[in-house]
């Protein structure tokens, strides 16, 4: 990613901040307007819909874009079917995937089953269906549009440019929100300025406030030169892991924070490395179908592997990732699958360990390791315990 033109965009959004706020308010208040109108168990459900989503303005109603009208359309010709898509829809115990397609699914069925003369689209695409999920949990999901999620990683050569209809621009996009949010968390003036707004509607995790600097593109006219990223040399990974007694002792530490902060910067992490890879396999000129993959990213997580790579051969290189705040030496997790497929694979695959890594800027140090993980695995932390022989629709207890 170019970090100067980022930078610059965030500069631009301070010195407008007011101007860009009379033009982009609308979310705020779409938001405040869904929160305070929502219950999946409205006895009267489709006027319930109608009042939540009555200032969604151009987010769900623009030039030939209808999705509101139509989602409307629908719960009046069937309010039950269509208060059960956002039942499935907010529930987040579903596979994220399983959640989006079956509620354009069944938008798709509801179309065919009451055909009408004007009726030919439900409009429920990625874009709408983000919408719904960040008006119920705007601390969670973020606004999403293809056009700007495009135009902004061009602009910032964050990425590949996103392919339209692939699901996983979602995941991408929700990246580079993150790595926004991680950086805009850091700048005391941006807060500042936020704090009044902030103070009247609700954006609990500061996600309106993220999507506000991303379309702040198409208010910004004149673009940066782009600089190349400057590749960081690594280091072979020389340490031995060692053996340390076990503790029974009594802890009262905030997992859920915990976990939080970590996933954070082992996201960073990856977007660090990956990268890195991206500027370095360009410099092998090799076949176009040997592009650096973000598979943590794109395909989830418990493949054994973070990003997929290529070394000047073309030869396949799958990367774990593992990133500290301080030094090369802290400990670190392993999990099964990347032992497993570290075993499986040993002769391409790597471990990446960045260290003293700076969230901010994304940059730091790494140290690379070939081979098999199992020598660094001597301390078991969890065991799962199967009890039974699990049928395939059963699924393991945590």
């Amino acid at each position: 990613m170019n970090q100067k033109a980022f930078e610059n965009i965030i500069s631009f959004y301070k010195a407008n901040y007011s101007k860009i706020e009379k033009q982009e308010l609308y979310k705020w208040k779409a938001v405040q307007t869904f929160q305070d109108n929502w219950d999946i168990d409205a006895e009267d459900f489709h006027g319930m819909l109608q009042r939540s989503l009555h200032d969604t303005a151009n987010l769900m109603s623009a030039g030939n874009y209808y999705p509101r009208r139509m989602i409307l359309w629908m719960a009046e010709k069937d309010e039950d079917t269509v208060q059960g898509m956002f039942r499935e829809l907010y529930d987040l115990t579903i596979d994220f995937k399983v959640r989006i397609e079956n509620f354009r699914e069944t938008a798709k069925l509801l179309v065919e089953m009451y055909k009408e003369k004007n009726v030919h689209h439900h409009y429920q695409d990625d874009r709408a269906i983000m919408v719904y999920l960040n008006l119920r949990y705007p601390e969670k999901y973020y606004l999403y549009k293809y056009t700007m999620f495009k135009d902004f990683v061009e602009r910032i050569d964050y990425d590949e440019s996103p392919k339209s209809g692939e699901i996983e621009n979602l995941f991408r996009f929700e990246s580079l929100c993150n790595y926004i949010h991680n950086y805009i968390m850091q700048d005391e003036e941006l807060l500042k300025l936020y704090e009044k707004r902030k103070e009247k509607y609700y954006d609990p995790e500061y996600h309106l406030l993220v999507q506000d600097i991303i379309y702040t593109t198409y208010y910004e006219t004149e673009p940066e030169m782009l600089e190349p990223v400057r590749i960081v040399k690594p280091m072979q990974f020389k340490h031995k892991a060692v053996k340390l007694p076990i503790e029974l002792k009594g802890e009262f530490i905030d997992y859920v924070e915990r976990e939080k902060r970590l996933k954070q910067i082992g996201e960073l992490g990856e977007q660090f490395i990956f990268s890195q890879e991206r500027e370095k396999v360009k410099q092998y000129h090799l076949p176009g179908n040997k592009k650096v993959v973000w598979v943590s990213r794109d395909k989830g997580d418990g493949l054994g592997f973070d990003i997929l790579s290529y070394d000047a051969e073309g030869n396949e290189m799958y990367i774990e990732v593992k990133t500290t705040l301080g030094t090369e030496d802290s400990s670190f997790f392993i999990s099964a699958n990347e032992l497993e497929k570290s075993e499986l694979y040993a002769e391409n695959y790597y471990l990446y360990r960045v260290h003293e890594f700076d969230m901010k800027n994304v940059q730091g140090k790494y140290s690379v390791r070939k081979g098999s993980l199992k020598d660094l695995c001597l301390i078991p932390q969890t065991y799962r315990v199967d009890l039974k022989e699990k049928n395939a629709n059963e699924e393991s207890d945590n």
